[in-house]
């Protein structure tokens, strides 16, 4: 459901916690970004970054009691915001150091690499929110 907050437009969806989730809000996402007129850059990266954080919170998180995983986007002025919200409460949150040897646990390191910034927030669960200038 897309809403318009002055020159931002927001996006939040409800997706079933489980795998096929990833692929469904890299869909969606893209073909957001793509009828806005975001470069084509910006759009991979923004898939890439909402693949691993919903892929996060399924791994590491929990689902909400109706048994979902939320994952929201606004398309600010020059910024692009994703979101990505679990029921769970991990207590740390950071990327580890990316090696030809971990096949795993590369995530937060991707966000960290593609993102301008990225932050944690509990509320509602474990609330990762990554965001991309793309102007």
């Amino acid at each position: 459901m897309a809403t318009h907050v002055g020159q931002e437009t927001c996006v939040t969806i409800h997706l079933p916690y489980d795998e096929s989730s990833v692929r469904r809000a890299r869909h969606l996402l893209g073909e957001d970004l793509r009828e806005a007129g975001i470069r084509a850059s910006v759009v991979e990266d923004a898939e890439l970054v909402v693949s691993e954080l919903v892929t996060n919170g399924l791994l590491h998180g929990a689902p909400h009691p109706d048994r979902t995983i939320r994952v929201s986007w606004c398309l600010e002025q020059d910024a692009l915001r994703l979101s990505v919200v679990d029921g769970g409460d991990v207590e740390t949150l950071k990327p580890v150091a990316l090696t030809d040897h971990r096949l795993q646990g590369r995530g937060l390191a991707i966000v960290d690499h593609v993102c301008d910034r990225w932050t944690v927030e509990r509320d509602d669960g474990t609330r990762v929110t990554a965001e991309l200038a793309y102007a």
